[in-house]
């Protein structure tokens, strides 16, 4: 055979290149197999880099995946936190922390939200303080509670320190709410009244309120006092005292409209009113003298500083107007221990035939639990006595 390249004469196959130009000599024996091998050995090196290359693109798609991932449950942990969800936010943060143990960021969100937990924990043992009238201790245990707020800046604690405001708050309040408790006259009230005007706390105005109400019961009851000794001077003056204050007071008005109208009564002739009283014979009479009002309900609702505010209703059920309904009650705790005794007068004054009136009285102090016993209702109807 010869070699096509330079012509030389070469015999048998065992030869892999010509003696004379050195042309290999497989590609002239046996081309297509040349070309295969020649091909094969070309793209071995092309397909590992194919391989290599979508490995790694697949490793860079999955970890792109499992930082979305992360940063996704980091993104709803900071949502819930600053909503103030921070069980939500700390179930969150563990999930991300399964997919990336090492993330520091994260690792340091879950310390922070699981201090949140704790020191929320002792925000509710601190209002329970507040509700017990310790409002000393509650005041030591927030300033603790501030420093450590104080030793990070972490956004997460947003929602806390709002709640450290508020409890802070409350605990002020509280400790002024109980000083108003014990004071008794309306000139005291008014004094504490004018310091209000100079502090800048969200709840002035509920404290503001209280002192109007004690207000209102302090006035009532020396009325009611001077009434029951006929004094009725000294009546309208505690009356008037009041509403200096709590001006267009509805429950003072109609107080001071029903003693103006016993003290006419009075001085008209209290006997006689009262012989007209007996000449009701008629069931209708009977029953306007002494069956006209009922009661329609007594609701007690003791707030967290432990003062008990009763609402009721009454209905006259009578055939004619009655008014200066006078309520008598006594204020039980929840082993029937008396409390408190007093009146309270039912607002409007008047009530015609169908209509309903309302009553209200503050019981300070009452703890947790306190109930309300009716004990008599008087009222006036056409210038007798019911």
């Amino acid at each position: 055979m010869f070699c096509i390249n330079c012509g030389a004469n070469f015999e048998g196959k065992s030869a892999n290149y010509c003696s004379n130009c050195g042309k290999r000599l497989e590609e002239q024996l046996n081309p297509s197999s040349y070309r295969k091998k020649k091909m094969i050995l070309y793209l071995t090196p092309i397909i590992s880099l194919l391989l290599v290359s979508a490995g790694l693109i697949l490793t860079n798609f999955y970890e792109s995946n499992v930082n979305a991932t992360v940063l996704s449950l980091q993104e709803k942990a900071e949502t819930a936190a600053l909503a103030g969800e921070y069980n939500k936010a700390l179930s969150y943060i563990n999930s991300g922390l399964s997919y990336r143990d090492q993330y520091d960021v994260l690792a340091k969100e879950k310390e922070i939200i699981e201090s949140i937990i704790e020191l929320n924990k002792d925000l509710n043992d601190i209002e329970r303080k507040i509700l017990e009238k310790r409002f000393g201790d509650a005041q030591q245990e927030i300033n603790v509670i501030k420093k450590q707020v104080d030793t990070t800046r972490s956004p997460l604690f947003v929602k806390l320190s709002y709640e450290i405001e508020q409890v802070e708050t409350s605990v002020m309040v509280g400790a002024m709410k109980e000083e108003i408790n014990q004071l008794l006259t309306i000139d005291d009230l008014a004094e504490k009244l004018s310091t209000l005007y100079t502090m800048d706390i969200q709840e002035a105005t509920e404290v503001k309120q209280q002192i109007y109400m004690k207000m209102v019961s302090i006035s009532s009851t020396e009325a009611e006092k001077n009434l029951e000794n006929k004094h009725f001077n000294q009546a309208l003056h505690s009356v008037d005292e009041a509403l200096q204050y709590v001006v267009n007071n509805e429950k003072l008005l109609s107080l001071k409209e029903r003693i103006i109208e016993e003290k006419t009564a009075f001085e008209l002739a209290e006997e006689e009113r009262f012989n007209k009283a007996l000449q009701a014979a008629k069931k209708e009479e009977q029953l306007n003298l002494t069956k006209a009002i009922e009661l329609m309900d007594v609701i007690v609702n003791v707030d967290k500083y432990g003062d008990a505010f009763i609402n009721g209703s009454v209905k006259n059920n009578g055939t004619e107007t009655v008014h200066s309904i006078v309520i008598e009650f006594k204020v039980l705790d929840e082993n029937n221990k008396k409390l408190e005794e007093g009146k309270t007068n039912v607002f409007p004054n008047k009530l015609k035939p169908g209509e309903t009136g309302d009553f209200e009285h503050v019981s300070y102090s009452t703890k947790e639990k306190a109930n309300v016993e009716i004990t008599n209702i008087s009222w006036l109807l056409e210038d007798k006595e019911g």
